[in-house]
C-alpha cells in the first residue's frame, strides 16, 4: 500500500485543507489578516502549480464557445445567490475598514488579494469538489470514474459539504450545486472553473461597490 502522500487523492486534498486550516486560523489571529490570506494564496497556487502534471486529465478538454457561454451564464446564476442572501438577510456586508498600510503596499494586497479570489481559489476548489469529491462519493477509486458522472447521493453530498466547510453555507451550498450541475451536462471540468472564475469577478466588484470588505 502506498504511503498516503503518494495516493491519487493527496494533491487535491492537501491544498484544500491547508486552505480551510488558514481560513480558520484567521478567525482567531484576525491581526494577521493579510499574512494569512497571503499565504492562502501562494501555498494554494504553489502546490497547483507542483501538481500541475497530476491534474492534467481533468483539464484536458477544451470548452467550445457555446460551452463557454453557458459557463458564463452559469457564474452569472451562482452569483444572483449573493446579492439574494443579503437581501434575505442570510448575509451581511461588512464595511471596509481604512487601512494603515501605503497606497502602494495597499494596491499590491489588493492585487494578490483579488488573484486569490477570482484565479487560485476557484481552481483549487474545482478540482477538489467536482474533479476529487463528486467521483470519490462514487467510487474511492475515483480515477475510475468519468468526469461528471451522475449520482444523486455524490451531487447532494457534494452540495452538503461544500455548504457546511465554510461561512455563508446556504449560498455556497447553492453555488456548488450549481457548478456540480454545470460539469455534469458539460463534462468539462474547464467550464466549471471559468464559471466559478466568473462568479468570483461579479462577486468582488459587487462588494466593492457596495464599499465592503472583500476578504
Amino acid at each position: 500500500m502506498p504511503a498516503f502522500y503518494r495516493s491519487t487523492w493527496f494533491p487535491y486534498v492537501l491544498p484544500f485543507l491547508l486552505y480551510l486550516t488558514l481560513i480558520q486560523a484567521e478567525e482567531f489571529l484576525p491581526q494577521w489578516h493579510h499574512h494569512l490570506y497571503g499565504a492562502r494564496v501562494f501555498l494554494c497556487a504553489g502546490f497547483l502549480w507542483m501538481w500541475r502534471k497530476h491534474y492534467g486529465r481533468d483539464i484536458s478538454g477544451r470548452p467550445t464557445t457555446r460551452q463557454y457561454l453557458y459557463a458564463l451564464l452559469a457564474g452569472a446564476l451562482a452569483f444572483a445567490l449573493w446579492p439574494l442572501s443579503l437581501h434575505l438577510g442570510w448575509i451581511t456586508l461588512i464595511p471596509v475598514q481604512s487601512s494603515s498600510y501605503s497606497f502602494a503596499v495597499s494596491i499590491l494586497l489588493l492585487i494578490i488579494k483579488l488573484s486569490g479570489f477570482i484565479v487560485v481559489f476557484p481552481i483549487m476548489n474545482e478540482l477538489f469538489w467536482r474533479s476529487f469529491m463528486l467521483r470519490y462519493f462514487i467510487s474511492a477509486d475515483f480515477r475510475s470514474v468519468d468526469l461528471g458522472q451522475f449520482q444523486l447521493f455524490s451531487l447532494l453530498g457534494v452540495t452538503v459539504l461544500s455548504g457546511l466547510a465554510f461561512q455563508y453555507g446556504i449560498v455556497l451550498g447553492g453555488v456548488s450545486l450549481i457548478m456540480s450541475l454545470l460539469l455534469i451536462w458539460q463534462k468539462n471540468l474547464v467550464s466549471c472553473i471559468v464559471a466559478h472564475g466568473f462568479t468570483q469577478i461579479l462577486v468582488a466588484a459587487y462588494v466593492m461597490m457596495n464599499h465592503a470588505a472583500l476578504f
